[in-house]
């Protein structure tokens, strides 16, 4: 499991001098994301999610790079080619917004499709117990594992209605940089986040950039 790989980069960048860090990172990921607390039904998916972020997306204050790059540099020097390798691929994981287009036969992969770059993915999972269900939405990362594509453990589905308008966002922003596409992700899991909150108010009402909520 790519997990392993990741503990000495998780040791590393989240004690000693980068546990201030860790708290800056939280607070500027649920500034965006939203504020979970312990008892929402997606506390722990929240918390794997911000993780990722942290350890692949967030550049490290003077350094410029997200800590698993930062680590791979480090070290690959010291690496074997297997570890070179692994650690490349980690250094590219997708984090995106996907739709499931289906399921195979043995329900041991999942085919999907990313809705920023129109790209299918076939995504490996030997325990399918996520409850994946053709045409399903949900932010998720994907990551490139000995050659087998296996998603993250956060995930946040969003409402199938709500299709139309979260394809019509990403299109406004599918040819921009990374950053902004970020930017939308992250709003999109605010939105799912008071959707759960204000399940008495129409979840159209919620996913909009109008929003009062």
């Amino acid at each position: 499991m790519y997990e392993k790989y990741l503990e000495p980069i998780i040791e590393q960048f989240t004690t000693g001098e980068y546990y201030r860090e860790v708290y800056n990172a939280k607070q500027e990921y649920f500034e965006k994301a939203g504020v979970v607390y312990e008892d929402d039904p997606e506390f722990e998916q929240r918390l794997s999610i911000f993780m990722d972020w942290y350890l692949f997306d967030r550049d490290l204050p003077g350094v410029d790079l997200p800590p698993v790059k930062f680590y791979f540099k480090q070290n690959k020097d010291r690496f074997n080619d297997e570890e070179v390798n692994i650690y490349n691929d980690l250094c590219g994981t997708i984090h995106s917004i996907f739709s499931v287009k289906r399921l195979t036969w043995n329900r041991k992969s999942v085919v999907t499709r990313d809705l920023f770059s129109n790209k299918t993915y076939k995504v490996s999972d030997l325990h399918m117990n996520r409850g994946f269900s053709k045409g399903d939405i949900f932010e998720a990362r994907l990551i490139l594992f000995k050659g087998a594509m296996e998603f993250s453990k956060g995930f946040c589905f969003h409402p199938a209605e709500m299709e139309s308008f979260i394809l019509s966002e990403i299109q406004k922003v599918r040819f921009q940089n990374k950053v902004r596409q970020t930017k939308l992700i992250l709003q999109l899991a605010n939105m799912k986040l008071k959707h759960m909150r204000f399940s008495h108010i129409d979840v159209r009402h919620i996913y909009t950039f109008a929003s009062r909520f």
